[in-house]
């Protein structure tokens, strides 16, 4: 009689770790599942054990098995959070859930069993078979509901882990009275325990949806300050464009007054003063040209404009660029991703001594794989929060940031920013299919 208790109680714990493997299930490797199939397996046989030797040295009581019920969950959730290696804020949100839509079904279950009339210690056993029975029927809800569970890790990051913990305080206060001694509470205390769970699960999708809302509009607006920042790009690479056109018409213009001093100058043989004239002519043609990096028009600007706006500014660029005339990814998303890693390499290097600055930028393009790495000076610190991102409050690297996140996303890019011996380096890799 008390194996088959311990059995039904193990099933009960099972069948609550079974939920939280569902808000996990679809990001879970074959892996993980294996795994936590076989811990699951283990210790259902060890539990059994432990509680069917609690049940024989001290009898069925009812605070026995509240106990069993209220502190038996803990090796269930250690195996989980061992196998299964999430951000532990998501497992305690997902947990605390799970226990919410626990405490439900065990409050149907003792109300069933109330009705029938029956006591201890056949109370113990009816009310587990009830509870086992009703999660059985509830399945398709229940895996509906908890396979969608899961909000997104960003969620905690933008609110605050301690959001993970709500779900447990919001029925700390149900489950102390549930604890006490009386086996068999008064009708008013059970059906106040429907209140707040329910009350519960509203509120979270209704927060969950208003967050969705906030990411989106807010994944707009940073849209839109990324196109602003392409769009004043293109117009600096059209202003250089329409220099240069300037400055070539008034050469084209004054070309025949130049050739007739150049031709005095040597029918006079002043050698020097014509070597000295056309270097100087030369640099003024120089001054006309806009370097063509590569092919693709818009990464062409982008590349053309920051880099003159480096030279500018006393920074030497060193650059390697191999791209083909046609990409596989959109090709405004490639260049505000360079437009914004090069102004944050050129604030930085603003900051250098004016003999160490410098950039490296190399993209190289074979095939179907690409990278993208740039490279500056910089002797500070840079701060790299938990997902290795560069975190700072100083203005120009806030968008950067985020065209990286949202490239990153768009294409699967592997990311890495690095530091050392005084140099700070970005680092992407993509795969890009057509």
């Amino acid at each position: 009689m008390t194996t088959s208790l311990a059995v039904l109680v193990v099933m009960i714990q099972l069948c609550d770790s079974y939920l939280h493997y569902l808000s996990f299930r679809d990001a879970m490797t074959s892996a993980e599942q294996k795994n936590l199939s076989i811990r699951f397996l283990i210790w259902s046989v060890v539990c059994t054990a432990i509680y069917d030797f609690l049940f024989r040295e001290f009898s069925m009581t009812a605070s026995l098995f509240k106990g069993m019920l209220m502190i038996g969950w803990i090796p269930w959730l250690a195996i989980m959070i061992l196998t299964v290696r999430r951000e532990i804020s998501q497992h305690i949100f997902v947990f605390g859930m799970m226990k919410i839509w626990s405490l439900m079904q065990h409050n149907w279950s003792a109300i069933i069993v109330v009705l029938v009339g029956l006591e201890a210690p056949n109370f113990f056993f009816a009310h587990s078979v009830v509870y086992l029975l009703l999660f059985a029927i509830c399945l398709p809800i229940e895996r509906s509901c908890f396979v969608k569970l899961l909000p997104p890790k960003k969620f905690f990051d933008d609110y605050g882990k301690h959001v993970a913990f709500l779900p447990f305080m919001m029925i700390l206060s149900v489950v102390i009275l549930w604890a006490q001694e009386p086996l068999i509470h008064s009708w008013a205390e059970r059906f106040s325990r429907f209140y707040l769970p329910f009350v519960f699960f509203f509120f979270y999708r209704h927060v969950l949806i208003t967050t969705e809302q906030l990411y989106e509009r807010r994944l707009t607006n940073q849209t839109l300050r990324l196109m602003k920042n392409q769009l004043g790009a293109l117009s600096e690479y059209n202003r250089l464009m329409q220099e240069g056109r300037e400055k070539v018409a008034v050469m084209r213009h004054d070309l025949r007054h130049s050739y007739r001093l150049i031709h005095a100058m040597l029918q006079a043989q002043d050698f020097d003063a014509a070597k000295d004239y056309i270097a100087t002519q030369e640099k003024l043609l120089g001054k006309t040209f806009v370097k063509n990096f590569c092919s693709p028009p818009l990464i062409n600007a982008a590349l053309s404009v920051y880099i003159r706006r480096a030279e500018n500014l006393g920074i030497k660029v060193r650059h390697r660029i191999n791209l083909p005339s046609k990409l596989n990814i959109d090709e405004s998303d490639f260049a505000l991703l360079i437009s914004n890693l090069l102004e944050n390499a050129i604030n930085a290097s603003t900051r250098q001594p004016i003999n160490r600055r410098e950039i490296s930028v190399t993209i190289q393009n074979v095939g179907e794989q690409c990278v993208l790495e740039i490279s500056n000076l910089c002797d500070e610190t840079i701060a790299l929060d938990e997902k290795n991102m560069p975190h700072t409050s100083r203005e120009g690297h806030g968008l950067g940031m985020v065209s990286v996140k949202i490239f990153a996303d768009k294409y699967d890019a592997y990311t890495d920013f690095q530091q050392s011996n005084g140099v700070f380096k970005a680092t992407m890799y993509w795969t890009s299919r057509r």
